[in-house]
Protein backbone atom coordinates (compact mmCIF):
# COMPACT_ATOMS: atom_id res chain seq x y z
CA UNK A 1 0.00 0.00 0.00
CA UNK A 2 1.48 3.55 -0.87
CA UNK A 3 2.37 5.44 1.98
CA UNK A 4 1.94 8.55 0.11
CA UNK A 5 -1.62 8.76 -1.24
CA UNK A 6 -5.13 8.09 0.36
CA UNK A 7 -7.88 6.94 -2.25
CA UNK A 8 -10.91 8.96 -1.06
CA UNK A 9 -12.95 5.90 -3.06
CA UNK A 10 -11.82 2.85 -5.21
CA UNK A 11 -9.98 3.79 -8.25
CA UNK A 12 -12.40 3.75 -11.07
CA UNK A 13 -12.36 2.35 -14.65
CA UNK A 14 -11.52 5.58 -16.81
CA UNK A 15 -12.39 5.97 -20.61
CA UNK A 16 -9.13 7.56 -22.20
CA UNK A 17 -8.39 9.62 -19.50
CA UNK A 18 -5.62 12.68 -19.52
CA UNK A 19 -4.39 13.72 -16.65
CA UNK A 20 -3.75 17.77 -15.76
CA UNK A 21 -1.21 18.91 -13.42
CA UNK A 22 -1.45 22.52 -11.69
CA UNK A 23 0.75 23.00 -8.97
CA UNK A 24 0.81 26.57 -6.37
CA UNK A 25 4.30 27.70 -6.85
CA UNK A 26 7.57 28.07 -8.80
CA UNK A 27 6.93 29.13 -12.80
CA UNK A 28 3.37 29.84 -12.28
CA UNK A 29 3.23 33.60 -12.86
CA UNK A 30 0.13 35.57 -11.86
CA UNK A 31 -1.05 31.99 -10.61
CA UNK A 32 -2.37 31.43 -14.58
CA UNK A 33 -1.88 27.83 -14.45
CA UNK A 34 -3.60 26.85 -10.88
CA UNK A 35 -6.82 29.33 -11.95
CA UNK A 36 -7.17 27.89 -15.15
CA UNK A 37 -6.81 24.57 -13.48
CA UNK A 38 -9.84 26.23 -10.52
CA UNK A 39 -11.85 27.20 -13.46
CA UNK A 40 -11.54 23.42 -14.92
CA UNK A 41 -12.41 21.83 -11.78
CA UNK A 42 -15.59 23.65 -10.80
CA UNK A 43 -16.98 23.85 -14.55
CA UNK A 44 -16.64 20.06 -14.60
CA UNK A 45 -18.02 19.17 -11.37
CA UNK A 46 -14.51 17.42 -10.58
CA UNK A 47 -15.15 14.79 -7.69
CA UNK A 48 -12.21 13.88 -5.81
CA UNK A 49 -10.62 10.48 -6.00
CA UNK A 50 -7.34 10.62 -3.52
CA UNK A 51 -5.52 12.91 -1.63
CA UNK A 52 -1.44 12.84 -0.99
CA UNK A 53 0.18 13.45 2.37
CA UNK A 54 0.45 16.44 3.31
CA UNK A 55 2.44 15.82 6.20
CA UNK A 56 5.14 13.75 4.07
CA UNK A 57 5.45 16.24 1.18
CA UNK A 58 4.12 20.15 2.48
CA UNK A 59 6.81 22.32 4.77
CA UNK A 60 3.82 24.14 6.90
CA UNK A 61 6.65 27.22 8.26
CA UNK A 62 6.21 27.39 4.12
CA UNK A 63 3.34 26.40 3.49
CA UNK A 64 1.01 27.65 6.50
CA UNK A 65 -2.28 26.23 7.49
CA UNK A 66 -5.07 29.56 7.96
CA UNK A 67 -7.59 29.69 10.79
CA UNK A 68 -11.12 30.88 10.82
CA UNK A 69 -11.81 32.60 13.89
CA UNK A 70 -15.52 33.94 15.17
CA UNK A 71 -16.48 36.36 18.02
CA UNK A 72 -13.80 34.55 19.51
CA UNK A 73 -13.67 30.84 18.98
CA UNK A 74 -11.37 29.52 16.81
CA UNK A 75 -13.67 27.76 14.41
CA UNK A 76 -11.34 25.39 12.10
CA UNK A 77 -8.16 25.10 10.98
CA UNK A 78 -7.88 24.85 6.90
CA UNK A 79 -4.38 22.52 5.64
CA UNK A 80 -3.33 23.05 2.37
CA UNK A 81 -4.28 20.05 0.27
CA UNK A 82 -2.75 18.40 -2.88
CA UNK A 83 -5.99 16.46 -5.06
CA UNK A 84 -6.51 14.16 -7.36
CA UNK A 85 -10.12 14.73 -9.05
CA UNK A 86 -11.94 12.93 -11.45
CA UNK A 87 -14.37 14.78 -14.09
CA UNK A 88 -16.07 13.47 -17.29
CA UNK A 89 -15.56 16.03 -20.06
CA UNK A 90 -16.96 14.46 -22.96
CA UNK A 91 -19.08 11.53 -23.92
CA UNK A 92 -16.16 9.05 -23.95
CA UNK A 93 -13.44 11.23 -22.23
CA UNK A 94 -12.35 11.85 -18.58
CA UNK A 95 -9.87 13.77 -16.95
CA UNK A 96 -7.70 13.97 -14.04
CA UNK A 97 -6.89 17.00 -11.93
CA UNK A 98 -4.08 17.14 -9.81
CA UNK A 99 -3.92 20.48 -7.98
CA UNK A 100 -2.46 21.62 -5.02
CA UNK A 101 0.46 23.24 -3.63
CA UNK A 102 3.70 22.48 -5.22
CA UNK A 103 5.68 19.60 -3.13
CA UNK A 104 8.11 21.34 -0.94
CA UNK A 105 10.21 17.93 -0.31
CA UNK A 106 10.71 14.69 -1.40
CA UNK A 107 10.44 14.80 -5.50
CA UNK A 108 11.08 11.46 -6.15
CA UNK A 109 8.99 9.74 -4.37
CA UNK A 110 5.73 11.86 -5.15
CA UNK A 111 6.82 11.36 -8.95
CA UNK A 112 6.68 7.70 -8.41
CA UNK A 113 3.04 8.29 -6.79
CA UNK A 114 2.20 9.92 -9.84
CA UNK A 115 3.44 7.70 -12.46
CA UNK A 116 2.19 5.21 -10.50
CA UNK A 117 -1.49 6.56 -10.67
CA UNK A 118 -0.75 7.23 -14.35
CA UNK A 119 -0.27 3.49 -15.29
CA UNK A 120 -3.50 2.04 -12.57
CA UNK A 121 -5.62 4.84 -14.28
CA UNK A 122 -4.37 4.25 -17.64
CA UNK A 123 -3.67 7.43 -18.34
CA UNK A 124 -2.92 8.40 -22.29
CA UNK A 125 -0.99 11.86 -21.39
CA UNK A 126 -0.16 14.13 -19.04
CA UNK A 127 -0.67 17.74 -19.06
CA UNK A 128 1.22 20.13 -16.98
CA UNK A 129 -0.06 24.18 -16.73
CA UNK A 130 1.83 26.91 -15.62
CA UNK A 131 3.18 30.05 -16.54
CA UNK A 132 6.28 32.50 -16.61
CA UNK A 133 6.99 36.36 -16.81
CA UNK A 134 7.88 37.72 -20.35
CA UNK A 135 8.54 40.64 -22.28
CA UNK A 136 5.01 40.98 -23.95
CA UNK A 137 2.43 43.69 -23.06
CA UNK A 138 -0.77 43.00 -21.96
CA UNK A 139 -2.36 44.82 -25.28
CA UNK A 140 -1.63 41.93 -26.90
CA UNK A 141 -2.92 38.10 -26.74
CA UNK A 142 -1.23 35.86 -24.38
CA UNK A 143 0.77 33.35 -26.12
CA UNK A 144 1.15 29.39 -24.50
CA UNK A 145 4.44 27.72 -24.66
CA UNK A 146 5.11 24.36 -24.79
CA UNK A 147 8.26 21.37 -24.05
CA UNK A 148 7.11 17.90 -24.24
CA UNK A 149 9.14 14.87 -23.07
CA UNK A 150 10.34 12.19 -25.44
CA UNK A 151 7.25 10.67 -25.66
CA UNK A 152 5.27 13.58 -25.47
CA UNK A 153 7.00 15.55 -27.57
CA UNK A 154 3.99 15.96 -30.46
CA UNK A 155 1.44 16.69 -27.88
CA UNK A 156 -0.50 20.07 -28.32
CA UNK A 157 1.14 21.37 -31.29
CA UNK A 158 -1.33 24.83 -31.19
CA UNK A 159 1.57 25.77 -28.45
CA UNK A 160 4.57 27.85 -29.39
CA UNK A 161 7.55 25.65 -28.81
CA UNK A 162 10.22 26.88 -26.06
CA UNK A 163 13.12 27.17 -28.46
CA UNK A 164 15.48 27.09 -25.62
CA UNK A 165 16.19 27.41 -21.77
CA UNK A 166 18.46 26.01 -18.97
CA UNK A 167 17.81 26.92 -15.35
CA UNK A 168 15.95 26.04 -12.37
CA UNK A 169 12.42 24.15 -12.83
CA UNK A 170 9.75 23.38 -10.59
CA UNK A 171 8.02 20.18 -9.76
CA UNK A 172 5.82 20.04 -12.80
CA UNK A 173 9.02 20.46 -15.07
CA UNK A 174 10.77 17.57 -13.80
CA UNK A 175 7.51 15.47 -13.43
CA UNK A 176 7.68 15.58 -17.13
CA UNK A 177 11.38 14.40 -17.11
CA UNK A 178 10.34 11.58 -14.61
CA UNK A 179 7.31 10.53 -16.88
CA UNK A 180 9.53 9.99 -19.83
CA UNK A 181 11.62 7.60 -17.76
CA UNK A 182 8.90 5.31 -17.78
CA UNK A 183 6.70 6.01 -21.21
CA UNK A 184 4.35 8.32 -20.32
CA UNK A 185 3.58 10.76 -23.03
CA UNK A 186 3.51 14.24 -21.21
CA UNK A 187 3.87 18.45 -21.92
CA UNK A 188 4.24 21.60 -19.98
CA UNK A 189 1.99 24.30 -21.09
CA UNK A 190 3.08 27.92 -19.77
CA UNK A 191 1.27 31.15 -20.27
CA UNK A 192 3.66 34.00 -21.08
CA UNK A 193 2.32 36.83 -18.41
CA UNK A 194 3.70 40.27 -18.67
CA UNK A 195 6.94 40.45 -16.86
CA UNK A 196 5.67 44.13 -15.18
CA UNK A 197 2.24 42.35 -13.77
CA UNK A 198 3.48 39.00 -12.93
CA UNK A 199 2.82 39.28 -9.56
CA UNK A 200 -1.28 39.91 -9.80
CA UNK A 201 -3.39 37.49 -10.47
CA UNK A 202 -3.69 37.11 -14.33
CA UNK A 203 -7.13 35.32 -15.84
CA UNK A 204 -6.12 36.48 -19.12
CA UNK A 205 -3.48 33.78 -18.40
CA UNK A 206 -5.97 31.54 -17.18
CA UNK A 207 -8.10 32.04 -20.26
CA UNK A 208 -5.47 30.71 -22.51
CA UNK A 209 -4.24 27.78 -20.83
CA UNK A 210 -8.04 26.89 -19.95
CA UNK A 211 -8.79 27.34 -23.93
CA UNK A 212 -5.70 25.62 -25.02
CA UNK A 213 -6.59 22.23 -23.29
CA UNK A 214 -10.09 22.08 -24.12
CA UNK A 215 -9.27 22.56 -27.60
CA UNK A 216 -6.54 19.42 -26.99
CA UNK A 217 -9.30 17.63 -25.38
CA UNK A 218 -11.68 17.97 -27.99
CA UNK A 219 -14.53 19.34 -25.57
CA UNK A 220 -16.40 22.69 -25.27
CA UNK A 221 -15.99 25.11 -21.92
CA UNK A 222 -17.83 27.94 -21.46
CA UNK A 223 -15.15 30.37 -20.29
CA UNK A 224 -17.59 33.61 -20.28
CA UNK A 225 -16.95 34.34 -16.76
CA UNK A 226 -13.17 33.88 -16.52
CA UNK A 227 -13.07 36.03 -19.97
CA UNK A 228 -15.57 38.89 -18.19
CA UNK A 229 -12.31 38.67 -15.37
CA UNK A 230 -9.98 39.05 -17.78
CA UNK A 231 -11.82 42.14 -19.56
CA UNK A 232 -11.80 43.77 -15.77
CA UNK A 233 -8.18 43.51 -15.37
CA UNK A 234 -7.30 44.63 -18.57
CA UNK A 235 -9.30 47.92 -17.82
CA UNK A 236 -7.74 48.34 -14.56
CA UNK A 237 -3.78 47.66 -16.35
CA UNK A 238 -5.11 50.44 -18.75
CA UNK A 239 -5.56 52.85 -15.77
CA UNK A 240 -2.69 52.30 -14.24
CA UNK A 241 -0.26 52.27 -17.17
CA UNK A 242 -2.06 55.64 -18.33
CA UNK A 243 -0.90 57.04 -15.12
CA UNK A 244 2.69 56.53 -15.69
CA UNK A 245 4.58 57.52 -18.61
CA UNK A 246 7.21 55.39 -17.96
CA UNK A 247 5.29 52.37 -18.14
CA UNK A 248 3.48 53.45 -21.40
CA UNK A 249 6.53 54.09 -22.68
CA UNK A 250 7.38 50.57 -22.10
CA UNK A 251 4.25 49.37 -23.21
CA UNK A 252 4.39 50.94 -26.43
CA UNK A 253 8.04 49.52 -26.84
CA UNK A 254 7.06 45.79 -26.08
CA UNK A 255 4.34 46.50 -28.41
CA UNK A 256 6.57 47.66 -31.49
CA UNK A 257 9.26 44.73 -30.77
CA UNK A 258 6.69 42.02 -30.93
CA UNK A 259 4.73 43.42 -33.78
CA UNK A 260 8.27 43.39 -35.57
CA UNK A 261 8.19 39.61 -35.13
CA UNK A 262 10.91 39.59 -32.11
CA UNK A 263 9.06 37.18 -30.20
CA UNK A 264 11.78 36.40 -27.11
CA UNK A 265 12.53 39.50 -26.60
CA UNK A 266 14.94 40.10 -23.19
CA UNK A 267 13.17 41.28 -20.27
CA UNK A 268 13.50 44.89 -19.77
CA UNK A 269 14.30 46.63 -16.02
CA UNK A 270 11.90 48.27 -14.28
CA UNK A 271 11.60 46.72 -11.08
CA UNK A 272 10.61 49.78 -9.17
CA UNK A 273 7.52 50.69 -12.27
CA UNK A 274 6.16 46.80 -12.04
CA UNK A 275 5.94 47.18 -8.18
CA UNK A 276 4.19 50.40 -8.69
CA UNK A 277 1.82 49.26 -11.25
CA UNK A 278 0.87 46.39 -8.95
CA UNK A 279 0.32 48.45 -5.91
CA UNK A 280 -2.19 50.30 -8.15
CA UNK A 281 -3.73 46.73 -8.93
CA UNK A 282 -4.42 45.78 -5.33
CA UNK A 283 -6.12 48.82 -4.53
CA UNK A 284 -8.62 48.30 -6.75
Amino acid sequence: MSELIKWAVEPPALHRPVLLVALDGFVDAGGAGATAAMFLRHRWRSELLATFDRDALLDYRARRPTAVVDSGELRRVEWPELELLRARVGARQDALLLVGPEPDMRWQAFFEEVADVCRRLDVERVVALGAYPAARPHTRPIRVTRAGNAPGRDLVPEASDVTGYTGPVGASAALLGALAEREVAAVGLWAEIPHYIAGSPNPAGAVALARLVTDALGVRVDTTELEAAARLFRDQVDEAVAEHAEARQMVESLERQLDSGAHDAQLPTGDDLAAEIERFLRSQ
